[in-house]
């Protein structure tokens, strides 16, 4: 991806946690991450796969759990 679609992207993002918070923009990214697992496992019988998203979901998880906000 070219450098100005990340700034791009990047101030999006920014924008997100401004708007919701970065407490609530983290819990949407593990529960995208739980929700990509599950998918690869009931519609790829990828379960290799599915547990690298439901162990990034747990370390998102973590981290929140870890800041205060």
């Amino acid at each position: 991806m070219p450098a100005h679609d990340l700034k791009n992207e990047a101030e999006h993002l920014e924008a997100l946690v401004d708007r919701h918070g970065l407490e609530t923009v983290l819990n949407l990214l593990a529960e995208i991450c739980r929700e990509k697992a599950e998918h690869l496992r009931c519609h790829w019988q990828d379960h290799t796969t599915a547990r690298v998203w439901d162990r990034a979901a747990s370390r998102i998880e973590a981290a929140v759990a870890k800041i205060e906000l």
